[in-house]
């Protein structure tokens, strides 16, 4: 017998929530569970490379003087680590987007961390682009 009332009925109610199938609960997604986890390190890891940049370079600056012109900014090696440190926080976002994907498409499984990682990640990679598109066309 249905445990939800008919849609005719004034008291409908949803039937309940799909995390057990024949009584057996359903479990995380393992590439749904990485996928998150290799989002927040990717998050966390742009904020310390962003946090330590410009700190470095804010002292670089200050100890140079402030004529420092846009080609040793560019050759200095905390702007080329720090970019660096993005590419590389880059492709945790790129592994964990695609993992994210992979804990989508899974059937019987919950989806709640492979949502948060896809979104996590697919929206650090879309600041990325923006950031470097912006970074292009105004200069």
């Amino acid at each position: 017998m249905n445990n939800y009332n008919s849609p005719n009925s004034d008291d409908y109610t949803l039937p309940p929530e799909s995390a057990e199938i024949n009584g057996i609960p359903l479990k995380h997604s393992g590439p749904g569970i990485a996928s998150f986890v290799i989002g927040l390190v990717g998050f966390l890891g742009h904020l310390v490379t962003f946090v330590l940049m410009s700190l470095v370079l804010n002292n670089s600056i200050e100890l140079l003087g402030s004529s420092i012109s846009r080609e040793e900014l560019a050759i200095h090696p905390a702007f080329v680590l720090g970019s660096l440190a993005f590419l590389v926080c880059l492709v945790f976002n790129l592994i964990g987007l695609i993992l994210g994907i992979i804990g989508l498409a899974l059937q019987n499984r919950k989806k709640v961390f492979a949502v948060i990682g896809t979104i996590l990640s697919g929206l650090l990679i879309l600041f990325f682009t923006v950031l470097v598109l912006g970074g292009i066309y105004l200069t």
